[in-house]
């Protein structure tokens, strides 16, 4: 019996109080749903990668409240590529967690342009970079989830450029759309093309933006039965 909803994703599925935002979609969907938080490991500006590790490695580490959970999973997109970091950065954040992360993002770090410009000079496609690296970490905790029995649902936080390579297109097929929330757009699109910025200049959810999200997601899990796997 699902008692429990585990979180994970980015700044999306995090709190925000200096904007007077002090929820968000995934808290919302565990009232409409009635289920307990066990934990939230979103943390703002992280990708893929960590989201995948630190997914895996709680359920392994607490595998008897695993069993109880519904796993919410906000992918932030493949623009963000995360990697573990020796200095324990922000690890009182998540103190069930040994490997701590940092991330480098083309979009956001300018100390970066040299090495983006060496990347391009060696023939680096970053549209379709930023695709595997989405793809990959979805596909592995779809596998992982269905190899365990874990009920889940996927949605986009962010959303990846459109997709042209035919082999990217072919594994990007094999997540299973029943279990992903309008693969085709964001909740950051759905945000600013419905005005539901928590400020001007911040596309990040209002209250209003999380409750309305969170109701979505709530009516496309019981449409489609996903309390079980």
């Amino acid at each position: 019996m699902l008692t429990n909803i585990f979180i994970n994703g980015c700044s999306f599925l995090t709190y925000r109080p200096r904007d007077n935002v002090n929820t968000h979609c995934g808290i919302e969907l565990a009232k409409l749903m009635d289920l307990d938080l066990a934990v939230n490991l979103a943390n703002g500006g992280r990708g893929s990668k960590r989201l995948m590790w630190t997914t895996r490695v709680w359920c392994e580490k607490f595998s008897e409240q695993a069993e109880k959970c519904f796993f919410l999973i906000g992918s932030s997109g493949g623009n963000r590529f995360d990697y573990p970091t020796n200095d324990g950065y922000k690890k009182h954040k998540f103190p069930t967690m040994e490997t701590t992360w940092k991330t480098w993002d083309p979009n956001r770090d300018s100390h970066t342009t040299n090495f983006i410009k060496y990347l391009f000079g060696l023939g680096a496609d970053l549209d379709q970079m930023t695709q595997v690296e989405s793809i990959l970490g979805l596909l592995d905790l779809q596998d992982y989830f269905q190899n365990k029995g874990y009920p889940y649902l996927f949605y986009n936080t962010l959303s990846d450029a459109k997709i042209t390579n035919p082999d990217v297109q072919l594994l990007f097929d094999k997540i299973d759309k029943k279990r992903f929330f309008k693969p085709e757009t964001s909740h950051l699109d759905y945000t600013v093309a419905n005005g539901q910025q928590c400020k001007d200049g911040d596309p990040h959810p209002n209250e209003a933006g999380h409750k309305d999200w969170a109701k979505q997601l709530k009516e496309f899990i019981d449409a489609n039965n996903l309390r079980t796997i």
